[in-house]
């Protein structure tokens, strides 16, 4: 534990020249070598330049200068009255150790640790011999070490136990929405040296620390300078919440099926539609809390994962429950219906009113586009059936509709060109195919 007064900057309220105060910290006991003031009170300051820890004070009067041989060693040249003080803003001064009626040639005192910024002996009254001349061969004062924190704050939740400095292990419990907190350790050292989770902290500044769901475990490690360690650990639980973060509808073909609306995971209602020729509906569900379970219509399934499938006939509702690890529930439900058939089951090109068919590779589930060469001919018809005569189709020639003509759709062509052929079906709940075919006329 060293002198940190020692070669330090020093202050007087009075000083006798040649005896500044700086003489009283330069470490030599010697006749010239001391502060020397004829003012009483009379206050010599030292500045340590930072903050520190200390326990321990020493004044030596002129009486222990004993060489060469000058006569003072008695009383006479001992301060009565004294004590220690300390300031963090040099301004206002508390008392720490006080020394009264003193006779010794120097006193070595220790007390309990304090930290302050600036220290002073303030002398109320002077030497035996002159009690209005005070003077002080060497002031020292000496660093403690401690590997304790004197505050520790969260800023979510409630630490519990409330702080003890000499209890190291704590808990706390923030809410799911809570994705970071702010740790502030204070130590009772002010050049202690504080890390969280390993990276270095300020001493008494907040340190934010990421939050996942479920318990982190922060660990707070104050290291004294002499080197001695202490941990305190806190564990803060984020409560997980219950809500999804993804949801994902796919049918039996491995198609997503669109969610009515979007997802939302603030949205628990949705409807949903598969497609005609689809029977099953599954899901992929992620959550916010990777650790959270969910069911689906009362069977667990995994979290990011396909679920089973659910088999749809006129409809069903599926139900999603969500559980989080803090025990929160909310459940999803999703309205399937099944659309009805927006498909072709017959797709042709006759040459003009005649029946020659030039009939494309049609299929019923191949939407295009298909291409055909008719040569010179100079107008066709386009035929077309649809499976759902419910359905409702539009054609049209390079953007623009052709009429319905009795069953078919007459379609002069009289120049040369490429003729784009779409045919859009819709469906009576909404499903929409489109079918393309280019026609190209020499």
């Amino acid at each position: 534990m060293g002198n940190i007064a020692l070669n330090k900057p020093m202050t007087a309220n009075h000083t006798i020249l040649p005896y500044v105060a700086s003489r009283a910290v330069d470490g030599n006991l010697s006749p010239s070598n001391r502060w020397l003031s004829d003012q009483i009170p009379a206050t010599l300051m030292v500045d340590p330049q930072a903050k520190y820890l200390v326990n321990r004070w020493v004044v030596k009067h002129p009486s222990t200068i004993t060489s060469p041989n000058n006569g003072w060693d008695n009383s006479n040249y001992a301060n009565i009255d004294y004590k220690l003080q300390g300031s963090n803003d040099n301004a206002n001064w508390a008392d720490i150790d006080s020394v009264t009626n003193n006779s010794n040639a120097s006193t070595d005192r220790t007390f309990a640790s304090v930290a302050y910024r600036y220290y002073r002996v303030y002398v109320s009254k002077g030497l035996r011999g002159n009690t209005q001349t005070t003077s002080i061969a060497e002031f020292e004062l000496y660093q403690a070490y401690s590997n304790l924190l004197s505050g520790l704050t969260v800023s979510a939740g409630t630490l519990a136990p409330a702080f003890n400095p000499t209890v190291f292990t704590y808990t706390d419990t923030v809410g799911p929405n809570v994705t970071s907190i702010n740790i502030t350790p204070t130590a009772v050292d002010p050049q202690a040296v504080i890390k969280i989770n390993g990276n270095t902290s300020p001493n008494g500044q907040p340190k934010s620390v990421n939050l996942n769901y479920g318990v982190n475990n922060i660990v707070v490690n104050v290291t004294a300078g002499d080197g001695s360690q202490n941990n305190y650990n806190i564990a803060v639980t984020r409560q997980g919440d219950a809500d999804l973060k993804t949801l994902v509808a796919q049918d039996n073909f491995g198609a997503n099926v669109p969610l009515n609306p979007a997802f939302d995971k603030g949205i628990t209602a949705y409807t949903a539609k598969i497609d005609y020729d689809a029977g099953a509906i599954a899901y992929i569900p992620t959550t916010d809390d990777p650790q959270a379970t969910i069911k689906l219509d009362g069977t667990s399934t995994p979290n990011g994962s396909i679920s089973g499938a659910t088999v749809v006939g006129t409809g069903i509702t599926s139900s999603l429950e969500v559980t989080s690890t803090s025990g929160n529930k909310k459940t999803y439900t999703v309205a399937v219906s099944k659309n009805t058939s927006a498909y072709l089951t017959n797709f042709q090109v006759k040459k003009g009113s005649t029946n020659q068919p030039f009939t494309p590779n049609f299929t019923r589930n191949n939407f295009g586009p298909y291409s055909l060469n008719i040569g010179t001919t100079t107008s066709v018809t386009i035929w077309i059936t649809k499976e759902d005569t419910n359905a409702t189709a539009v054609v049209t020639s390079n953007g623009t509709p052709l009429t319905l003509s009795g069953s078919s759709y007459p379609l002069s062509m009289p120049t040369a060109g490429l003729y784009a052929i779409v045919v859009t079906v819709t469906s009576t709940t909404g499903d929409i195919k489109t079918y393309t075919l280019n026609i190209t006329r020499n």
